[in-house]
């Protein structure tokens, strides 16, 4: 099966991409995480550390982050729903899983993004059920390069560039 094939069996004209790492490092320890509890994940440790719902105006007032920052929470937080898809990449050039979305809202969790906890984790997550989740260091190729893509969380439209390049993602 392809990507472009689940997402039409699934009524879906775009998905999201996702990198789980800090600023690229951390990324197998992060991803077998996610992949036991089911679970993905962001934070921007220093300048959110509270619930999102809480801090948002706050951090837009003060202009603690930028746009894009505030994108991507926004998009966890309050534009992802149950059964969107996120496609959970390894940099530009493989992929790790394919996720569904299993609720409607985020939860802030405060208590698995602890450096002291070799299994801590991104505080504000989402529930996900995994479709397809490779073993890190066995996962495939890109179809094509993602490059350029240096954020977290990103929504993908049905005719862009990157469904595009992303579309042709088997399994």
């Amino acid at each position: 099966m392809n990507l472009e094939t689940f997402l039409a069996e699934n009524l879906k004209n775009y998905f999201y991409i996702m990198h789980l790492s800090y600023n690229g490092r951390e990324r197998e320890r992060l991803w077998k995480y996610a992949k036991e509890e089911e679970l993905i994940g962001l934070d921007h440790p220093g300048k959110v550390y509270d619930d999102w719902k809480e801090l948002r105006s706050e951090i837009i007032r003060d202009k603690r982050l930028p746009p894009i920052w505030i994108k991507q929470f926004d998009t966890i937080c309050y534009q992802m729903k149950k059964g969107d898809i996120v496609v959970i990449l390894e940099g530009w050039h493989s992929w790790l899983g394919i996720a569904e979305v299993t609720d409607d809202c985020h939860n802030y969790r405060p208590d698995i993004n602890n450096k002291n906890n070799p299994r801590g984790f991104f505080d504000h997550i989402r529930n996900v059920r995994w479709r397809v989740a490779h073993e890190y260091g066995k996962q495939p190729g890109l179809p094509n390069h993602v490059i350029g893509f240096n954020n977290t969380l990103y929504r993908v439209e049905k005719g862009t560039n990157r469904w595009k390049l992303l579309a042709t993602i088997s399994w």
